[in-house]
């Protein structure tokens, strides 16, 4: 069986700087042993918690489909 096991994907189009800082987050949890779930979580707390991030927009779209 060929493929990947989870993928993230964005529900609508959000901007780079914001898409770029919330995946650099996701993979600083990743690897210090948080699950998929938990560091896509953790980055978006992260983005909500920058002011100029902080809507909705930048961070609520993202979403993790297969193994968590």
């Amino acid at each position: 069986m060929a493929g990947a096991k989870s993928v993230i994907i964005s529900l609508w189009d959000v901007e780079d700087e914001s898409t770029s800082l919330l995946f650099a987050k996701f993979y600083e949890y990743l690897k210090s042993g948080s699950s998929k779930a938990e560091s896509l979580r953790l980055a978006k707390v992260y983005l909500k918690n920058e002011t100029r991030f902080d809507h909705p927009f930048y961070w609520a779209p993202f979403v993790l489909i297969g193994e968590s």
